[in-house]
């Protein structure tokens, strides 16, 4: 299928597939050894976990365009993945370097708030993921979900920081990241959906009586309390 004939017309998915197997598969183990990492105060299983991350986050990906496995449940699936590993990396990497913490709470907030929040904004159109989002407005998916755009979210930061372990070099590119995520943010927030969003139907609602039953109804009340 295409790449402009990607969009999600609703019906049952299909869960178990070899692409969602590789999600799992990749937070399984980068999540252990982030742990073991965190218990044995080891930065290069901290690594490991990071280069399982990214392994995994590139064939997971592969697997459900190239067998057409691609799935609104799969794009969710990846999505929280991928926020767990950053968050367990960046955790360990913050006990290790403390005087980082600037660079990693900033950065933190930025991926894990702002970041998430818009990378869930393809749900509001037909789209099977953010991987799709051009079709909605190519500047955000060029900031965000391009090739470039994608390096930039976590690569870049992230090499940076393994690289210069330096407040100074790596805040100012936090900074402008979080510019890029607050202005899309604010110009996905002012796009027009496609679709009209059926409302559930208000529950009904108890038959307004009219007068002459309420004056009946009254009256049986009264008869049973005896007081007629």
């Amino acid at each position: 299928m295409a790449d402009n004939e990607r969009s999600y017309s609703g019906g049952e998915e299909n869960l178990c597939t070899a692409a969602n197997a590789v999600t799992l598969t990749r937070l399984v183990v980068a999540t252990a050894l982030f742990a073991a990492s965190a218990y044995l105060r080891n930065p290069l299983l901290n690594l490991a976990g990071l280069a399982v991350y990214w392994l995994g986050d590139v064939s997971d990906g592969f697997l459900a365009r190239r067998l057409d496995q691609e799935t609104l449940f799969g794009a969710q699936w990846d999505i929280l993945a991928d926020r767990l590993s950053v968050a367990f990396f960046y955790l360990n990497y913050l006990v290790l370097y403390p005087k980082l913490a600037p660079v990693i709470v900033l950065f933190l907030v930025q991926f894990m708030v702002v970041d998430h929040y818009l990378s869930n904004q393809y749900l509001r159109w037909p789209i099977m993921s953010p991987n799709y989002f051009y079709r909605v407005d190519h500047r955000i998916w060029a900031l965000n979900w391009s090739k470039w755009g994608k390096a930039c979210n976590t690569g870049l930061v992230t090499i940076l920081l393994l690289l210069t372990k330096s407040n100074a070099v790596v805040l100012p590119v936090v900074l402008a990241l979080l510019a890029v995520k607050l202005y899309s943010c604010a110009r996905v927030a002012r796009l027009r959906e496609p679709t009209v969003r059926l409302h559930e139907a208000h529950p009904a609602r108890m038959p307004v009586l009219r007068r002459p039953v309420l004056n009946h109804f009254n009256q049986f009340l009264v008869r049973k309390g005896g007081i007629l």
